[in-house]
C-alpha cells in the first residue's frame, strides 16, 4: 500500500521535527529517522517506520494514532458528545458543536480534535476560522475533516500495529 517510500535526509528532518514541534508544543525524539511514501490519495510521513503524520498542502497533521504518542499541547478543537457520531462518519466540524480550542488557531492552520468526555483525539483537519471564532460563533463550519476514526487511513494504521 505505501508507495514511493524514500529516507529524508538529515536536514529535511530537522526542518520538519522543528515544524512540528513549534506547531503543535509537542517533542520529537532527538534520534529520529523520517521517511515520505505515498498512501492512497496523501503524502505521509513515517517516524521509525510508524505511520505518524499525512501532509496536506505542505502541512504536517498528526495521524490519530500518533497524537497519543506525542501528547500535542496546541491546535486541538475539543467537541461535545453529539458531534462525535458525524466525525466518526467524516463530517466537517461545525461550529456548534466546539466546546473550546486553541485561541491561537489561524484559518488555514492543521488542528486534531478530541471528543470532551474523555479527551481521545477522532479527528484531524484544517481550520477554517480562527481559534476566537471557532468558540465564540454560533454557526457555520469551522474544520474540514481530513483523516478520522474508521477512515481507510485509521483501518490501515490499525492492520499495521
Amino acid at each position: 500500500m505505501l508507495k514511493n517510500r524514500h529516507a529524508l535526509k538529515k536536514k529535511e528532518i530537522r526542518r520538519l521535527k522543528a515544524e512540528i514541534e513549534e506547531v503543535y508544543d509537542c517533542k520529537l525524539s532527538d534520534d529520529i529517522d523520517m521517511e515520505v511514501a505515498k498512501l492512497f490519495d496523501f503524502d505521509v510521513i513515517l517516524v521509525n517506520r510508524s505511520l505518524d503524520f499525512l501532509l496536506f498542502d505542505e502541512k504536517p497533521l498528526f495521524t490519530l494514532t500518533a497524537i497519543e504518542r506525542y501528547q500535542p499541547k496546541k491546535k486541538f478543537v475539543i467537541v461535545d458528545k453529539g458531534a462525535v457520531k458525524f466525525l466518526a462518519n467524516g463530517a466537517d466540524v461545525m461550529v456548534p458543536g466546539i466546546v473550546d480550542a486553541d485561541r491561537d488557531i489561524k484559518e488555514g492552520d492543521p488542528v486534531w480534535v478530541k471528543e470532551e468526555t474523555h479527551g481521545k483525539a477522532i479527528s484531524v483537519g484544517i481550520s477554517m476560522m480562527n481559534g476566537n471564532d471557532l468558540i465564540e460563533l454560533q454557526k457555520g463550519r469551522g474544520i474540514k475533516s481530513i483523516h478520522w476514526i474508521g477512515d481507510k487511513i485509521w483501518k490501515f494504521i490499525s492492520k499495521s500495529l
